[in-house]
């Protein structure tokens, strides 16, 4: 894989000891890159996830979002047996157990941070997959033995998946070929078993005995090649797919969305659906799930939904067009509640007001997809935002709920009362110009930290500077709103009110700005730092991004900034001369 060289340096750059970039322990984050991280892995993502050593749980690496937290191991051996298998899931299953009893105290604190801050990101669900990468080739008897494995008691509750040395050559060479000729059989007996679009579209019913087939021979070669999300697996949904699969399967049809194939030409012939050129572009989970099932045969057969495409197009062109499918196809998401919102006059009149704000202007987004109308002309990424970040810098900073602002962004669309507060108040769209502005400057501070000799090897602190970022706002905003005489102290009845305007630190008039911003946010952080480590065990706090989630939370960090000693508030005070009067 070619990413070695650059995983190898980007290593040396965060300070992995050198004994640990050897290519027997950077396998595992060339794996996690080349599957989770589309080639992009960055170093920070590397300090937060590398957990290999000395007391890791049996884990090498760890990858978190909302949806699934993924605990990943690496072994090189090419000759792994069942046992060797079945062993380093144990080993991560007893090692998640300890967690959830809270008995972590004897795990390295890399896993701890990593693990605790992973587990408190994911949504109610608590999704677990269990991730081996291997160099060894398994048998299809090894698979079976490992499915039936992870289907015992223990097992059970996690997702269980091995990547072997074929899974993982396959997945290093891009995959741009698509299978040459082969066919789908249909559902003739009712008499209206087809739908056309003209001549370049269809649905049929297709037997899910052909569609297995399909995924059985060309299953590891060609027939996901234009399917930009493959199959993820996910173990709620996959066990739903299963289920109806083995005891419901007359009512698969009702319950599955389907698949959709991408090809070069297709032909009706009898009870066939000869196709030319092509590759399933929507439904991997589904096909996957089907071509993994062991009850579908000619004699337990039912029917799919499927929507065949044909690009008519030249064949130079025909791969973009497939292409074009398949990234539309798999980019519709569920309707969320900004999306209810985001024709709403006022949504138009906050992009309008950012917009039109002269040299402190924003490129606003504010419908899922499209680009704001100034967007070419604000060239800084960092000042092309969405108007559901706007709104939590507004929940965060100016009413003080940095709590609801990081873990509860729909009801800023979905209640009344926040959306009111929030998106139907005066903007001010110089304060909303810098806060987005101090936001910047947050994560250039935050990456920074990565590399800093100081705060490197201090997983605490990079944590503490990962997670708090609304928090470390919001707490510069307080410091601002009682500089200013708006607020006296945490219990003030000013506190959440809104009533902060103008440029913030866009009139500071010297050229250290992001030095003292950085001072102040550093300042900050080891007080969270030292806040948690205090408050931990009576708030039965577990991560800083637990810590982070609640405004309850945020009231006890503010009463313990307005118990600052003089020496620390003279600091602050030489800090905050970037917000002028």
């Amino acid at each position: 894989m070619e990413s070695l060289a650059k995983i190898r340096e980007m290593c040396k750059n965060i300070g992995v000891a050198e004994g640990r970039t050897s290519d027997e322990y950077l396998f595992t984050i060339q794996c996690a890159d080349l599957f989770y991280y589309r080639g992009n892995i960055g170093q920070v993502d590397i300090k937060t996830g590398f957990v290999d050593g000395a007391n890791d749980g049996g884990i090498d690496f760890i990858f978190g979002e909302s949806e699934t937290m993924y605990l990943m191991q690496g072994k090189t051996s090419d000759s792994l047996n069942l046992d060797d298998i079945k062993s380093v899931f144990r080993k991560i299953v007893d090692t998640v157990v300890n967690f959830s009893d809270g008995k972590y105290n004897d795990y390295s604190g890399k896993l701890k941070s990593a693990f605790l801050n992973a587990y408190d990101k994911l949504n109610e669900d608590k999704n677990i997959e269990l991730v081996l990468f291997t160099n060894t080739v398994l048998s299809e008897d090894m698979r079976r033995k490992i499915k039936d494995f992870s289907e015992e008691d223990k097992m059970s509750s996690y997702t269980v998946t091995v990547y072997d040395k074929n899974d993982i050559e396959r997945k290093s060479i891009e995959e741009n070929e698509l299978i040459p000729e082969d066919y789908i059989l249909i559902d003739i007996s009712n008499k209206n078993h087809s739908l056309s679009y003209g001549n370049n579209g269809l649905i049929v019913n297709a037997k899910a005995s052909s569609i297995k087939r399909l995924y059985d021979k060309w299953g590891q070669n060609g027939l996901f090649s234009f399917n930009i999300r493959e199959h993820i697996a996910q173990k709620n949904v996959d066990d739903a797919i299963d289920k109806t699969i083995n005891e419901e399967k007359d009512n698969f049809w009702y319950y599955n969305n389907g698949i959709t194939i991408g090809c070069g030409d297709f032909r009706p012939d009898g009870y066939k659906i000869k196709l030319y050129k092509f590759s399933i572009i929507n439904g991997a989970q589904t096909t996957t799930k089907i071509g993994e099932s062991r009850s579908i045969s000619d004699s337990y057969d039912f029917d799919v939904v499927c929507k065949i495409v044909k690009a008519n197009i030249s064949h130079d062109e025909q791969s973009d067009f497939i292409g074009k499918i398949s990234e539309a196809s798999n980019s519709q998401k569920p309707i969320r509640p900004r999306d209810l919102k985001s024709n709403a006059i006022e949504q138009k009149k906050l992009q309008e007001g950012c917009a039109n704000n002269g040299n402190h202007s924003l490129a606003v987004e504010i419908k899922r997809g499209v680009k704001a109308p100034n967007y070419k002309q604000i060239r800084e990424k960092e000042y092309r935002v969405t108007n559901e970040f706007i709104g939590q810098l507004i929940y965060a900073c100016l009413l003080q709920k940095p709590g609801s602002a990081r873990s509860n962004k729909n009801s800023m669309f979905s209640s009344k009362g926040d959306y009111k507060s929030i998106y139907l108040r005066k903007h001010d769209f110089d304060t909303i110009f810098d806060l987005v502005r101090i936001s910047s400057v947050y994560d250039e501070y935050s990456n920074e930290c990565i590399k800093s000799a100081e705060h490197k090897d201090d997983m605490e602190w990079i944590s503490a500077v990962q997670n708090g970022k609304l928090v470390v706002m919001a707490v510069t905003i307080y410091l601002l709103k009682k500089k200013r005489g708006l607020v006296d102290n945490c219990t003030s009845d000013q506190l959440h009110k809104d009533n902060i305007s103008g440029l913030l630190i866009s009139n500071y008039p010297k050229d250290d700005l992001n030095e003292k911003l950085y001072d102040l946010f550093e300042f900050i952080v080891r007080e969270l730092k030292n806040i948690y480590k205090i408050k931990q065990g009576s708030m039965k706090i577990t991560s800083y991004s637990n810590f982070f989630k609640t405004d309850n939370n945020y009231e006890v960090i503010l009463k313990e900034f307005d118990s600052l000693d003089n020496w620390d508030k003279d600091k602050v005070a030489s800090y905050m001369e970037v917000f002028p009067e």
